[in-house]
């Protein structure tokens, strides 16, 4: 796998870092000129123009709210006035002091630019790359201004010589086109392979399938352990369902005796609608008999699982985690 010398990616983070460093040294420099002017003239805030509810540009007062929680300088306010005793004072956001550079931000954004940047070389060298090519020699180079270039050289596994050139060079966005609102890095490549062709599947596809399938499986460890939080709940389910199955078998005996199908006739007749209709005897036994095997069935299914965890944890699983995914195991057991 084909990794850019260590000084030639220093060389784009370190580049990166001063310019970077410079646009928001510059931003805080203005804002600290301009906030000094304003306090000089004893004023204690800015006005801005915008548009009102009738469309027209009235003056109002400048918020510094957003600029206090974005970009990498710290702002500090200036504390409102008590207009009596014991009133609570609280920043006033209209009224910014001075602002500093926050230098930790800004180095941290360098470094991902650079990561980035220094991504998209390796990615486009290593997808003229085999995964059974061995890099010999590497040439590459600082040229004038922004650019990186030269060639890799390298031999397949038939040892058949190999050379990869290419070249990247790189501009900067400046304050409202850049990504961060300072300052970001985008490059462009050129590169091409000579020489003996590349067989088979590239280092960037290999890594690219080893990336996806760690993604996988990391998604799957996370299904898993959350899955085992719920077996806690899960290995009582014999013991509920066995106690479910008493009840379902008592109602429908119940259902089924003389008072039980005169309770049944009793209630079919309590809605006016079934007035003059005639109470279905047999229909009331057939299915009250039904639902009764039924219970008598996952009555006899589910003794196997009652005190034997490893039958129950043997069920348990993404493919059955609750109740009703336990009582469709336990019927078809």
């Amino acid at each position: 796998m084909f990794k850019l010398p260590t000084t030639l990616a220093k060389h784009l983070e370190q580049e990166i870092h001063a310019k970077l460093t410079k646009a928001v040294e510059a931003q805080a420099k203005g804002y600290n000129k301009m906030w000094a002017e304003r306090e000089a003239k004893g004023e204690k805030f800015h006005t801005t123009f915008k548009l009102n509810y009738r469309g027209r540009m009235v003056e109002k007062p400048r918020v510094w709210r957003e600029e206090a929680n974005a970009g990498y300088i710290f702002i500090q306010f200036a504390m409102t006035e008590a207009e009596y005793e014991g009133q609570t004072v609280v920043t006033d956001y209209l009224r910014p002091m001075t602002c500093t550079v926050d230098y930790q931000g800004v180095e941290r954004n360098a470094k991902f630019q650079a990561k980035h940047s220094i991504g998209l070389f390796e990615s486009r060298v290593n997808g003229h790359l085999a995964i059974t090519d061995k890099i010999t020699e590497l040439n590459l180079r600082l040229g004038n201004k922004n650019l990186i270039h030269g060639f890799v050289t390298g031999t397949t596994k038939d040892a058949e010589e190999f050379k990869i050139h290419t070249q990247m060079i790189w501009n900067y966005r400046y304050g409202e086109n850049s990504a961060n609102g300072y300052l970001t890095q985008y490059v462009q490549f050129r590169s091409d392979r000579t020489g003996a062709r590349q067989e088979g599947k590239t280092v960037l596809q290999r890594a690219t399938e080893a990336e996806i399938q760690a993604k996988k499986d990391a998604k799957q460890a996370e299904l898993v352990a959350k899955n085992e939080a719920k077996w806690e709940r899960f290995q009582v389910l014999p013991d509920q369902i066995d106690r479910w199955a008493d009840k379902q078998i008592k109602k429908h005996e119940k259902m089924l005796t003389e008072a039980g199908i005169q309770t049944a006739k009793d209630k079919f007749f309590s809605y006016w609608y079934n007035e003059n209709r005639e109470f279905d005897v047999e229909c009331h036994k057939t299915w009250v008999s039904e639902e009764l095997s039924q219970a008598r069935t996952y009555k006899e299914r589910v003794q196997k699982f009652l005190n034997n965890e490893p039958a129950v944890r043997e069920l348990f699983g993404l493919d059955c985690n609750n109740r009703e995914h336990f009582k469709s195991k336990v019927w078809n057991s």
